[in-house]
């Protein structure tokens, strides 16, 4: 008994340096109340080697998030330095205003890309809270929509919402689907050709939320990997209007609440679809 404790001693000191590749505690003595501790304490190995690879994969994860946006911040950061150095040497009030307005709309990506990495890091860190209530998705679809208007005139994208309004409402957190909404919708600006649909369906406990757009004939969009960190279709990342992380934070934000985001390609139509959960308008009486 006594050498039994003594091996198991010298095999604890050991576990800080062992436990990560398996190694566990054992007993030779056949003795129930050590063969009982030693149990409780394996169990303490597996909880510290599940949380120990937890806080390595954030880790990782936030290393790659912070590599992927330094490298996506060069080229507004470049245009902007470009564009400061052709407006301080020109005189023509044409030019100095097409100048003013293109770093103006770098700027707004600046401002928008590191939204978008605040809140990727704070969800990939776990201090993002949700606040759940019962929402009218196709009223915040709409509002949200229409706030881009005059965007989607000038990009010439003709919005269709179905004829028949989905009255249903879902548990969601308001200012996370915001986000949601608004990243589909620049998402549209970028890439669509000519039309954006909306449409609504339900399934099971979903409420089924489904927006198509037609896509750009010279488009290289690789629909597998729209979800994936930093991914643009753009692979030498010269392309300027998309930091690839719209989506994947969208996706993101959206299991989070319970729901699931997929896509696909349809016959030069990119079709994202939302299921979030559902509540019943009879329920709600």
């Amino acid at each position: 008994m006594k050498r039994e404790i003594r091996n198991l001693k010298q095999e604890i000191k050991s576990i800080p340096t062992r436990a990560s590749f398996g190694g566990r505690l054992s007993l030779n003595f056949r003795e129930k109340a050590l063969l009982d501790l030693v149990d409780e304490l394996n169990q303490m190995i597996d909880e510290f080697e599940d949380k120990n690879l937890q806080a390595k994969q954030m880790e990782e994860n936030v290393k790659l998030s912070i590599a992927g946006l330094s490298h996506d911040l060069r080229t507004p950061l470049t245009s902007i330095n470009g564009y400061v150095q052709l407006l301080n040497g020109n005189t023509d009030d044409a030019k100095r205003a097409h100048y003013v307005s293109i770093i103006e709309e770098s700027v707004q990506r600046l401002i928008e890309m590191t939204e978008h990495f605040y809140d990727l890091a704070r969800m990939e860190t776990n201090q993002k809270e949700m606040a759940l209530s019962s929402i009218s998705l196709s009223k915040l679809v709409e509002e949200i929509f229409l706030s881009f208007y005059e965007q989607l005139e000038e990009k010439k994208i003709e919005l269709q919402f179905p004829e028949q309004t989905n009255e249903n409402q879902i548990i969601a957190d308001k200012l996370m689907l915001t986000r949601v909404i608004q990243n589909i919708v620049q998402n549209i600006l970028r890439y669509a050709k000519s039309n954006a649909i909306i449409s609504y369906e339900n399934e099971e406990d979903f409420l089924v939320f489904s927006i198509r757009n037609d896509v750009k004939p010279d488009s290289k969009m690789a629909v597998e990997k729209v979800f994936t960190r930093f991914y643009t279709e753009v692979t030498s990342r010269t392309n300027t209007e998309a930091s690839g992380l719209g989506l994947y934070l969208s996706k993101k934000l959206v299991e989070k609440m319970n729901g699931r985001m997929d896509a696909k390609l349809l016959d030069n139509w990119f079709v994202l679809t939302i299921y979030l959960p559902n509540i019943r308008m009879e329920k709600m009486n």
